[in-house]
């Protein structure tokens, strides 16, 4: 409480004659010890969900470049197929390309942009192959590559045991 005129005679004599009361918190019962900590919940909060989420990511993500390049390039007639038919198309916008660099110069234009559009015509569909086409049979390949390890695994530890 603050001090309103110094020259009150309360103020000026060195015997306190009154004492402050105490204050209402003071009256109030203390907290047990340690009663203000929490116990943490068996709840995740979302951070450690997204910790835990980005951690299992990761994980797969190693565990299929580890595949990638273990089976990358699978040894069947039909992946053969396709990737000769996606250099075909490689080669043929190439010369698409170079066809309608030349044929700039002939009188209609039109035909050097037909050749354009057949040289982004392949090469969209080079990328439908190997998006598409392609990356399903070096799965395809992967997975029956896994299989069989996974089968001689079960083999040897059943010869092992026995």
């Amino acid at each position: 409480m603050s001090q309103r005129n110094p020259m009150n005679e309360r103020y000026t004599t060195e015997k306190h004659t009154g004492t402050t009361r105490k204050s209402a918190a003071s009256a109030k019962p203390k907290t047990k010890a340690a009663g203000t900590v929490v116990q943490g919940t068996s709840k995740k909060t979302p951070q450690q969900r997204k910790q835990e989420q980005k951690e299992a990511r990761k994980k797969e993500q190693q565990r299929q470049r580890e595949l990638d390049r273990k089976y990358y390039k699978p040894d069947t007639a039909r992946y053969k197929k396709l990737k000769r038919i996606w250099w075909g198309s490689l080669a043929a916008a190439v010369v698409c390309t170079v066809l309608s660099w030349v044929l700039r110069s002939v009188e209609p234009t039109w035909i050097a942009f037909i050749f354009l559009f057949l040289a982004y015509g392949c090469i969209i569909f080079a990328f439908y192959l190997d998006f598409s086409k392609i990356r399903k049979e070096r799965r395809e390949y992967q997975e029956r590559m896994v299989a069989l390890e996974e089968e001689e695994a079960k083999k040897a530890r059943k010869q092992q045991k026995a």
